[in-house]
């Protein structure tokens, strides 16, 4: 999504910025907060969750003129946004709820920001050591295809909470229900598995976004440089596969206030060490 001619005329000094996008709260709770601190890094690709803490698309009106404001004015790009559908247990009204509503008024979020991708998860796992249910597959067939109708592309995030955790997991799913996926490898690790070179083998033909940040047993999520995850070479493989997404910031250190600037810096590093 672009508007207009470039909104304040940052010249963009690291190629790679270009590909680098991030979860716009994990910079702060309002849209204009986060592009202020985050145009200075050169990140001018967003994608949406929550806004003023609340997620979408159950935001105030108010938050979206902001939102389309700071596009319209620095020239910037939304790459998706992620309700949390899905994420509950199997049973919970909220799961059908999302379906007699929260989707239509995603669809409708979605027209006025003029996006067309849309992430949601597995719902919740029981247990990791039982197969995954039919329904699950019955659910996100059901969601796929209201955005088919919609004309919005449908991913499938992995989460430790939910039945697509680990890759082997999150390619059984989105293979069933066919549709590509947002790969969390960090996620994949605080399931207990390996997330890179094994996760990512599984779902290496149908990654279509990325997530990134790292994950350390004894202290949870950590910079991208600090965690068991091989980040550096989850991205030289994706780079050599020809994934030209975007790697989208997800620090989870919301009371780390260095941490968009450190990842993003250890992020092109990467990136330029991936050449």
């Amino acid at each position: 999504m672009t508007f207009g001619a470039k909104g304040n005329g940052r010249k963009v000094t690291n190629l790679w910025q270009n590909r680098v996008a991030i979860v716009s709260d994990e910079a702060a709770p309002g849209f204009a907060e986060a592009v202020r601190r985050c145009l200075p890094l050169g990140i001018r690709a967003y994608e949406l969750r929550f806004l003023y803490g609340m997620r979408v698309p159950h935001v105030s009106m108010e938050a979206i003129e902001e939102v389309l404001a700071e596009v319209r004015d620095h020239d910037l790009t939304l790459v998706g946004i992620s309700p949390g559908f899905c994420k509950v247990r199997l049973g919970d009204p909220e799961a059908e709820k999302e379906f007699e509503s929260g989707f239509s008024q995603a669809f409708r979020l979605m027209d006025r920001l003029d996006v067309r991708r849309l992430t949601v998860f597995s719902y919740q796992r029981a247990d990791r050591g039982t197969a995954i249910p039919v329904r699950i597959f019955d659910l996100l067939q059901r969601a796929a295809t209201l955005c088919r109708e919609e004309g919005v592309e449908l991913l499938i995030e992995n989460s430790p909470q939910c039945w697509a955790d680990a890759g082997e997991h999150l390619a059984e799913v989105a293979r069933a229900v066919g549709v590509r996926v947002t790969w969390d490898p960090a996620n994949a690790a605080a399931s207990g598995a390996e997330a890179y070179p094994a996760g990512y083998e599984a779902v290496q033909d149908l990654v279509a976004h990325v997530h990134l940040k790292n994950w350390q047993p004894t202290h949870g999520w950590v910079y991208l440089n600090d965690g068991v995850v091989d980040i550096a070479g989850q991205v030289k493989a994706l780079e050599a596969d020809g994934y030209r997404g975007y790697y989208c910031i997800e620090s989870h250190r919301w009371t780390d206030s260095a941490a968009t600037e450190t990842n993003t810096q250890q992020l092109l590093a990467l990136l330029e060490q991936s050449r």
